[in-house]
């Protein structure tokens, strides 16, 4: 009979601070702080061949509007941050967009070769999953219809993401929904999860678009009571339109009622 597996700090054996240590972090930690010593090369060697600038003051008038930008728009990120996966991810594409635009103007070598690092770090070292300690079960199609959909008269709510490896944003979403368990779980409250790019069947049984004309809808969090579901995020209207989702933790705090449902409170009419 398909059970489900619990994860947890014991059976991961890995602590969710480590991700932040591997190679993709470093690797392109150092590809960002490589611009400061070709941005010293072109103020001392560079003869402005290849160069688009006017002359190198030129390259500082430009390098202080795109740090300004880039400040104000990290900023904005880190505040508005669903996980701090996703502000890193967001960190590394914009500061290396803005190193892509300085070296264009830079020199084109320089640039081509910038172009080239970042295409080999995104294929070698992709981002990593978070792995620490959580509560979250993970489902199976039977485990599911017998924990979940065929349990009518329980007392127990399920949060359950459906998700898939490859969709960055339930990479991001990994780590809130790890935080939310091991703070919301309870005898009334439980968190699961399915992987929809093993059995698709089920996000089509609940009408969650993979990929297709209704675009990705992926994650998509669903509650469940009684073995029907109460609410999901993102939105779906009847007309079809799917509403932007709002995955950062608050946002699912209220939308669920966790705190009402971790008491055993029935929140959905």
């Amino acid at each position: 009979m398909d059970t489900t597996q619990t994860s947890t700090a014991g059976r991961r054996g890995a602590s969710g601070v480590s991700r932040f240590f591997s190679s993709y972090y470093i690797a392109n930690a150092l590809l960002i702080l490589s611009f400061a010593l070709v941005h010293r090369w072109f103020l001392e060697h560079s003869d402005m061949k290849y160069s688009r600038l006017l002359d190198r003051r030129d390259l500082m008038a430009r390098e202080k509007q795109a740090s300004t930008l880039l400040l104000i728009s990290l900023t904005m990120k880190f505040f508005r941050r669903q996980s701090l996966d996703a502000f890193f991810s967001d960190a590394f594409s914009l500061s290396k967009g803005v190193i892509a635009l300085l070296t264009f103007y830079m020199d084109m070598r320089v640039f081509a070769y910038y172009l080239l690092m970042y295409i080999m770090v995104a294929l070698m070292f992709p981002q990593p999953t978070y792995k620490g300690p959580s509560r979250i079960e993970d489902f199976t199609p039977a485990s599911f219809a017998e924990i979940v959909e065929d349990r009518s008269d329980s007392n127990v709510s399920w949060l359950v993401e459906f998700f898939a490896p490859w969709a960055p944003q339930c990479l991001y979403l990994e780590p809130v929904i790890a935080e939310l368990s091991l703070q919301y779980s309870s005898p009334t409250l439980r968190f699961g999860k399915i992987d929809v790019s093993r059995w698709p069947a089920l996000a089509k049984r609940y009408k969650i678009s993979i990929r297709g004309e209704d675009g990705n809808q992926l994650p998509t969090l669903i509650m469940f009571e009684n073995g029907k579901e109460r609410g999901r995020i993102p939105h779906v209207y009847n007309d079809g339109k799917v509403a932007a989702g709002k995955f950062r933790k608050n946002d699912i705090v209220t939308a669920f009622a966790l705190g009402e449902k971790q008491a055993g409170e029935k929140y959905y009419k």
